[in-house]
This record gives C-alpha cells, structure tokens and sequence, in this order.
C-alpha cells in the first residue's frame, strides 16, 4: 500500500518546514513503483501529475523502481531495479513459482503480478486477480522460499484458476 508512503513524506516535509528547519534537510523518497504516483494500480486518474508536482514544489526529490538495500546514520543505499522486472505497465513478471525470471531472490503476489491473458482478444482484457488466486500465490510462494532456504528448488505453483464471483 503505497498511500501511506506518500502520506508521511508529506507529513515530514510539512513538520520540517513547521520547525524552520526543512532547507537543512533533503530528502528523497524511495519507492519500488515504476513512477511516482502508480499506487501499486498503474496510477488513478491523474495521480502521476499530482504527486510528482506535489512533491517537486517541497523540493522531495525521488527514486523509482527502487530497494532500499542498507539503511546507516545519514546513509540510505538502495539499487534502482529495471530491465526484466516489470512489464511495460509496471506490473512484476513471474514464472509458475512465482519468482521474478530475471530477478530470482524476488517473488511476486497479488495484484502487482502480471499474469498474462489467457486468450488474444480485440480488445485487450486484463486478468482479474481475487482473493483465492492471491491466497493460492502467496501459499506456493511460502512453500518454494521454504525450500530455497532448504537448498532446494522452487516445486510448488499457484493454481490461478478462479472466479469473481461480484460478477454474478
């Protein structure tokens, strides 16, 4: 949940400038979205515009498709991660184990994992994602982190059959 992120950096920036002190401090908002503002849902209206000018009129500069690597006194190391992690809509891609190809240390549940259509149609078309696919994904992801741990490799694959049942 990406709000809350947001919520405190502008809560900070405000408390800062409140105790006169926010030209001593800069600062940077880390995030894993693929832009400010995509909210783990590909943006919500214009969330990307808003935020971004939001944020450069408190002088909060960004990193995107971030992690935060080691956290020192007055030190932040992150790796800024692209190529092979998300799909063009900033979606993370998954093999059956639910890990990143490109990325194996990474495993993806829910609704930032891009599943791919089942069929071409004219229309492209989404995948929805429910709540029992998302129990099944997280399920087989415990299982196979399990047995990466153990030294073995990933065997167990989330069922990703279901069906929305707000649609009836």
């Amino acid at each position: 949940c990406f709000g809350p992120a947001y919520e405190f950096a502008f809560i900070l920036e405000k408390a800062l400038r409140d105790a006169r002190v926010r030209d001593r401090v800069p600062m940077t908002f880390v995030t894993a979205e693929p832009y400010i503002g995509h909210l783990g849902l590909d943006g919500v209206g214009d969330t990307k515009g808003m935020l971004e000018s939001a944020m450069r009129n408190r002088h909060i500069k960004w990193i995107c498709n971030a992690k935060v690597d080691k956290v020192e006194p007055g030190k932040l190391s992150v790796s800024e991660i692209a190529e092979g992690l998300t799909n063009p809509r900033g979606f993370i891609l998954a093999d059956k184990y639910q890990r990143n190809p490109a990325f194996p240390d990474i495993f993806s549940v829910g609704v930032c994992v891009a599943i791919p259509p089942l069929a071409k149609t004219p229309v492209p078309v989404g995948v929805p994602k429910t709540g029992f696919m998302i129990e099944s994904m997280v399920t087989a992801t415990v299982q196979n982190i399990v047995r990466l741990v153990a030294g073995e490799q990933p065997n167990a694959i989330p069922t990703w059959n279901a069906v929305c049942l707000a649609d009836f």
